[in-house]
């Protein structure tokens, strides 16, 4: 790789910019959602245990479906999976309010929507980091800046995706934003379709290699190391979502807008955090980028837990997520860049495994908390979990060379 390569910015490139424009699309409708379906189930039920309960069945089929989705991506490509992807959740989407406005969505079949869109995502999860690694190349440098400004287009989304939605189901109901979020999983569809197909592997792909991919992992100390801690992440960022519209109706009278400003603080916060670490990704190793990450976010958790106005409170979600994005750029880098090429299809779902296996537990597990303890005890619980987890990722760059590559 020539050093002209090395140094240029993943923005000149037509390819990534199709992707990354692609990913804004399809998250500031799919953040919508984010406020708008929680908000139906737990309007309508007044049940926090109903409305984890939907968080946890569209997120189970991640981690139960990653690894199958792995060996899809490795067959098919990242290209032509995150496509059907893409239609797949347009179509499920649609058929909510469509059901509804017939009079046919009854709470056990709008689980069963929710669990097909929940397979939907684990497809495209398994191909969204190796189709920005087939678009920019391999230099970790470039690579970490890559996963960056894609991340500033998702955290971009988060930020208007929910204070649009916080009006908009002031107006017109929540089931009505999805109509929204469908057409911008279409426009994504329709925008990765011009990218170039990719070449059939040379081999058929099997379960073996996705078996390889799981040794390397644990085999490999930083790999194994970061998985840990995308775990214990997996575990604690869920509690600290759902606990957004809950503090809106238990601390600040039910307001929708609240809500959906506290769900745009976490967007507005990590994007602002993503622009930071694309502009710091080629001078700081990855594991030391993630070790500062989760140590300043852990800090600032531990504020969320205070009685506190709106106001302060959103400003407290923006802080802390700030850091997120030095924690998962580089480690989504590490994760892409450190298995060899024909086994990164393979670890990269694994990967994904490992952060969300936990999460359709801690969806679950944080709704029947909401109902029995206060929010503030149970999210000095979530400061905890997130201080050790920055233990753990500063242990490792503390013995990690300056260069993880």
């Amino acid at each position: 790789m020539t050093t002209a390569e090395v140094q240029r910015s993943p923005l000149r490139s037509w390819q990534f910019r199709r992707v990354v424009g692609s990913e804004f699309i399809s998250s500031v409708g799919n953040q919508m959602t984010v406020l708008a379906l929680p908000w139906f189930v737990l309007m309508t039920t007044d049940s926090p245990s109903r409305t984890g309960l939907v968080f946890l069945i569209q997120i189970l089929p991640v981690p139960l479906l990653g690894m199958p989705a792995g060996l899809l991506v490795a067959r098919w490509g990242p290209r032509r999976v995150t496509i059907l992807a893409d239609i797949g959740a347009a179509v499920l989407i649609a058929a909510v309010p469509t059901l509804h406005q017939a009079g046919l969505l009854s709470f056990g079949l709008l689980l069963t929507l929710v669990a097909l869109l929940g397979s939907c995502s684990a497809c495209y999860l398994s191909a969204q980091r190796v189709l920005v690694v087939d678009v920019v190349g391999s230099h970790e440098g470039t690579v970490t800046e890559a996963n960056a400004l894609f991340e500033t287009a998702t955290s971009t989304a988060r930020l208007i995706g929910p204070a649009v939605a916080g009006v908009l189901i002031s107006q017109v109901g929540a089931l009505n934003v999805l109509w929204l979020d469908a057409a911008t999983f279409a426009v994504s569809a329709v925008l990765l379709t011009g990218l170039p197909r990719r070449e059939a592997p040379p081999k058929p792909v099997s379960a073996n290699n996705m078996i390889e991919g799981v040794r390397f992992l644990f085999r490999d100390r930083v790999l194994r190391t970061i998985s840990l801690a995308a775990l214990g992440y997996g575990s604690l960022m869920p509690v600290v979502m759902l606990s957004l519209p809950v503090m809106a109706k238990s601390r600040y009278d039910a307001d929708p807008h609240v809500a959906g400003w506290l769900l745009a603080a976490w967007g507005g916060g990590t994007a602002l955090g993503t622009l930071v670490v694309a502009r710091l990704a080629r001078r700081i190793a990855p594991t030391r980028m993630a070790a500062g990450g989760a140590a300043g976010a852990a800090a600032v958790l531990w504020l969320l837990p205070l009685d506190q106005p709106a106001l302060t409170a959103a400003l407290t979600v923006g802080a802390s997520c700030m850091f997120l994005p030095a924690v998962t750029a580089p480690a989504t880098t590490l994760i892409t860049l450190r298995p060899p090429e024909e086994l990164r299809a393979n670890v990269v779902p694994v990967f994904g495994v490992a952060v969300f296996i936990a999460s359709p537990l801690a969806y679950g597990a944080a709704g029947l908390l909401f109902e029995h303890i206060a929010v503030g005890k149970v999210l000095a619980g979530v400061a905890a979990g997130a201080s050790l987890c920055a233990l753990v990722l500063v242990n490792l760059a503390r013995r990690s060379p300056r260069s993880s590559s």
